[in-house]
Order: C-alpha cells, then sequence, then structure tokens
C-alpha cells in the first residue's frame, strides 16, 4: 500500500533552461517524505539533514562534528507516476571545491529508479555554483533541474542520494501538478551501521550512489547508516557512546585507514566493549585495512598494513577471550580486487573499488542479517 502526500506548492517551471514550455509543477519537501540513512530521528539532530544527533556538538571534535554535517549517505526514496521529475537543493557550505574529487559527488544529486524489483541509474545533476553578478560574500545557492522527463504514467519507486562532501538545508522534488507522489510502505527491518573513515564516507567516487555505502543499500535492500569521517575515524569513546544509542541489526566497523599501530591496541577492546555493554545481542563484523594498491609493489606499505592488521586482529582475539559474543572479523586482503585498479591515490576508491569493496562485503554481511 503506498501512502501519497498531499502537502506541497505548485510554480510554473521550465522543463530546462533552453525551453520556452513553462508546466506547473507540485514541490514536495524531501524531509517531510522522510530522509532515509540516518541513525538518529529529526527530533534529536539539528536539521534533518544531520548525521549526528545536537548533543554531539558538545562530545566529539570540532572537525568530526562538521563532517556529521556533510548528508553522506543520506537519500529519500518516494513513489511517483509522473512522467517529469525535477530536484530543487540547497548547499550548506558556498564552497564545492575538494582536491581530486568532481563537483558531482561533494554536492551533487544522485537519481535512481526502480525496475523489474531492480535498483538502475537515472540520473546524476552537479550543483549550480555560479555567484550571482556582483555578489560579495557567502553565496549558498539553489540548484533546481529536471533529473527525468519522458516517463510513462507508471507508479514507480526512485531514490535520490545526496551530497556526499556538503551539506544541504533544504531537498524538494517536484513533479507536475495532478500527478501523485507517495512513500513506498515500510519493511520494518532494522538498518545497518557503518563507521568508517573517508573510504566509507565516499571519497573518490564519482557520484553519491557508487560509494560502498550506496551499492550495499540496493544490493541488500537494507537502510545502511553512514558514519564515515573523513580522516577521523579512531575509535574515541565519545563515538563509542553514540554508537551504542543506535539500535540496528548489525555494526560494521571499519577504521583502520585512520589509525595508527598503537591506536589500535589503545582503543579497539573499550570501543567494542562499549557499543557491547549496550547492544549485547547485536552482531559486530570488524573490518581489517583494505589492500591498497602499493601493497603490490612498495613493501613499506604492505608491512604497515600487515601490521595493523595483526594488531587488529590480537584485539578481536582477546575481546573474544573476555567473553564476547556475536563478534565477527572481516579480512581486508581482497576488498580492492586483485588488479591494483581500484583507486585513484592508492588508497581511495574509483567506482570500480567500490565495487570491489562492496563484492568482498556483500557475502559476509548477508551471512549476519536475519532472514
Amino acid at each position: 500500500m503506498k501512502k501519497f502526500l498531499c502537502l506541497a506548492f505548485v510554480v510554473f517551471f521550465s522543463i530546462n533552461a533552453y525551453s520556452q514550455e513553462r508546466i506547473e509543477m507540485s514541490w514536495f519537501n524531501a524531509a517531510q517524505i522522510g530522509i532515509e540513512g540516518k541513525g538518529w530521528p529529526d527530533s534529536v539532530t539539528k536539521t534533518p539533514f544531520d548525521r549526528l544527533p545536537a548533543k554531539a556538538e558538545t562530545m566529539v571534535n570540532k572537525e568530526v562534528w562538521q563532517r556529521g554535517g556533510n548528508s553522506a549517505g543520506l537519500h529519500v526514496t518516494f513513489t511517483t507516476d509522473a512522467s517529469l521529475i525535477a530536484v530543487r537543493w540547497r548547499m550548506r557550505n558556498p564552497s564545492i571545491y575538494t582536491p581530486s574529487l568532481s563537483s558531482l559527488s561533494v554536492a551533487g544529486m544522485d537519481m535512481y529508479m526502480r525496475e523489474a524489483d531492480k535498483w538502475v541509474w537515472a540520473a546524476a545533476k552537479p550543483p549550480n555554483a555560479i555567484r550571482p553578478p556582483g555578489h560579495v560574500g557567502s553565496y549558498f545557492p539553489d540548484t533546481t533541474t529536471t533529473f527525468v522527463r519522458n516517463l510513462s504514467k507508471d507508479l514507480r519507486d526512485f531514490r535520490i542520494y545526496f551530497p556526499l562532501y556538503n551539506g544541504v538545508d533544504l531537498v524538494e522534488i517536484g513533479i507536475p501538478t495532478g500527478s501523485r507522489l507517495g512513500k513506498p510502505k515500510p519493511d520494518g527491518k532494522k538498518p545497518i551501521v557503518i563507521y568508517g573513515s573517508s573510504i566509507i564516507q565516499g571519497s573518490a567516487a564519482s557520484r553519491p550512489g557508487m560509494t560502498l555505502v550506496s551499492q550495499l543499500n540496493r544490493r541488500l535492500g537494507r537502510e545502511i547508516v553512514n558514519l564515515g569521517f573523513a580522516g577521523l575515524c579512531k575509535m574515541e569513546p565519545e563515538m563509542a557512546q553514540l554508537l551504542a544509542e543506535l539500535d540496528p541489526e548489525l555494526y560494521v566497523i571499519d577504521c583502520l585507514p585512520n589509525m595508527s599501530a598503537a591506536e589500535i591496541t589503545e582503543r579497539t577492546f573499550d570501543f567494542i566493549k562499549t557499543i557491547k555493554a549496550a547492544r549485547p545481542n547485536t552482531p559486530i563484523l570488524i573490518v581489517e585495512n583494505p589492500n591498497y594498491a602499493q601493497e603490490l609493489w612498495n613493501p613499506g606499505t604492505r608491512n604497515a598494513i600487515r601490521a595493523k592488521n595483526a594488531r587488529l586482529l590480537k584485539e578481536f582475539n582477546r575481546l573474544e577471550q573476555d567473553g564476547i559474543k556475536n563478534l565477527h572479523y572481516f579480512k581486508g586482503g581482497n576488498s580492492y580486487g586483485e588488479d591494483g585498479e581500484a583507486t585513484f591515490d592508492g588508497v581511495h576508491p574509483t567506482d570500480l573499488g567500490f565495487t570491489y569493496y562492496a563484492n568482498a562485503l556483500e557475502p559476509a554481511i548477508r551471512s549476519l542479517l536475519d532472514k
């Protein structure tokens, strides 16, 4: 059963910048449809588009809090019979510059549609970051653009993934007035929570739908909470406390790319114990460092990764010996495949690398989910 929404406002809209055709459009606020990929409800976050609860501002360091304002992993899913779909979004940060990352991944939107029970790519659009002539100071531009058109008048599910390295303060879905828009019925399944580094946040994906988390979201048919914080995933006790507040079906802890060998030894045991004290029956999958491209030829990189993985395995064994149950370990030796072609800088995956990583992790995750 689909629930169709009535809350909308109507404007006339040109289907593209060069068209003289103007059609009457109804616009729906994504926050009212329901933002997915969030660990905490809107009632405890400053905005519907924040990944951390408001209280985290005084718990975690400034940089982690700022990364929590990035909308990586957040998305909206809706059903419509519209022949045309437009999207309007407002960026939180006026700058979309991030070295080596595309504006589409940093601040763009990525749309998929469901066809024959399979999610297929539909369209992706970058932001409008052009300052108006003569404008001085910060500029927070709205982007309004058509994503798909000429659709048949059949009900379909759509999903839009939000920017990876910027935040949004507004997302609206536009459809021709008279078309229907609703929310698919929830499946009642608990989400998966993945805590990790820039690799989990999605650095170097060409667009938001190609990250590891987004790919697993579509493959598994599960909501996944992306708690990736680029350069800042270090198993701090405050993050353990925050993760312990959530009630997922599975935790995935993928922190090694941001941690030193000493930090792994110092923090892993207490970090996992804090989560398990609150969620004793929830499985936790602890993930080794992925096999960086340089491992094939650089003994320094290879030895450093092996040393970190050895520290992690030692802490995993220590936790099991301490009686911690439902704890699982994932070997990272094939996370990026075996051809050395999976990254753009030796560390961060390209779309190919994220696909390899999803191929590697998917069976391990599936085996831990309730059927």
